[in-house]
């Protein structure tokens, strides 16, 4: 039977991760290691995507078909996150030009209507999607222990309740899947070898998922590494995938047909380590490449900086 496949990413490790906080909709930096873990993420991403003069039958490290849609939420660390697995799958040379934002702020536009206007374009899109946002927090945002950590932003107000946020994840959650089913049934229309399966990838934060999975608790599971009946937490840039098939009877108002077979898999990140001496926590900076210079200068370096130095007034001078 024809189907799409939904994939649910968590974004990379942060600051706030380190320091045990309730992030919330407040953004913290990626730490140094959660860097790594998206780099690793998206080379796993790019050998799903078959490029100019690559075998189209090669086998994919994820054994997952190239996305056919990048959906993330506007939160940096999850954006970052999606924007990494976006290049990496584009083939455009500039792919931040295929960023959709604020279409889906405004009102009355459906997801499955903003999916198909980027579907109609010879490009993969990435759009930024509200909903997709983590649990709003307000006062309790940057606590630990109910306690505001210094040096992170404070929230303000009671912010999104259990049941609001609830409501919204399942709502969001819906329309994703009824878009999936939509792709589905356009895929059963059309022979393997004119379309591939189709897929969407939606970057989001570790409540979301969670939040996801349990509105819309997947019809059959056929892999998971956890207990029978428990699904983890979803682990800094964990996936989840789905099978998602039509309803048979969609006239009824059926929930789709979902198939998990794919929880909270961290594979690629089997040779991800984190730096030693405390390195691997801070915040990540795109302007440093080499851990080396955070230690080391040339000897050049270190011969100007000595030649620089004025001699020390205290110190006696020969003649």
């Amino acid at each position: 039977m024809p189907h799409a496949i939904l994939t649910l990413v968590r974004h990379g490790e942060t600051t706030g991760n380190m320091n045990r906080l309730l992030q919330g909709v407040t953004d913290s930096p990626l730490t140094v290691f959660g860097q790594a873990q998206v780099d690793a993420l998206a080379r796993t991403w790019a050998t799903t995507c078959s490029k100019d003069g690559e075998s189209k039958d090669s086998i994919s490290r994820l054994d997952l078909p190239p996305p056919t849609l990048v959906v993330c939420s506007p939160i940096g660390r999850a954006r970052k996150t999606a924007e990494a697995i976006h290049a990496a799958c584009s083939r455009a040379l500039r792919p931040s030009e295929h960023i959709v934002e604020d279409r889906l702020d405004q009102p009355g536009t459906s997801r499955l209507e903003v999916m198909q206007e980027q579907l109609s374009r010879d490009w993969l899109a990435l759009i930024v999607d509200p909903g997709l946002a983590e649990k709003d927090f307000g006062w309790k945002e940057s606590t630990r222990g109910g306690t505001h950590v210094a040096g992170y932003p404070k929230g303000q107000g009671n912010g999104e309740s259990r049941i609001d946020f609830a409501q919204r994840v399942r709502r969001v959650g819906a329309e994703w899947l009824e878009a999936a089913c939509s792709l589905a049934s356009t895929h059963s229309t059309a022979t393997p070898s004119e379309a591939p399966i189709a897929h969407i990838v939606l970057v989001s934060h570790g409540m979301w998922i969670s939040s996801f999975l349990s509105a819309h608790p997947p019809t059959t599971i056929s892999h998971t590494s956890a207990q029978p009946g428990f699904l983890p937490f979803a682990a800094n840039t964990g996936m989840f995938s789905l099978k998602v098939q039509p309803p048979p009877h969609p006239a009824a108002a059926l929930r789709p047909i979902t198939d998990l077979f794919r929880a909270n898999d961290v594979r690629h990140l089997a040779n991800v380590k984190r730096q030693k001496g405390g390195i691997g926590r801070g915040a990540f900076d795109s302007k440093q490449t080499k851990l080396s210079s955070f230690f080391a200068r040339t000897r050049s370096q270190n011969l100007d900086a000595e030649s620089s130095l004025e001699p020390s007034p205290t110190k006696k001078r020969k003649t």
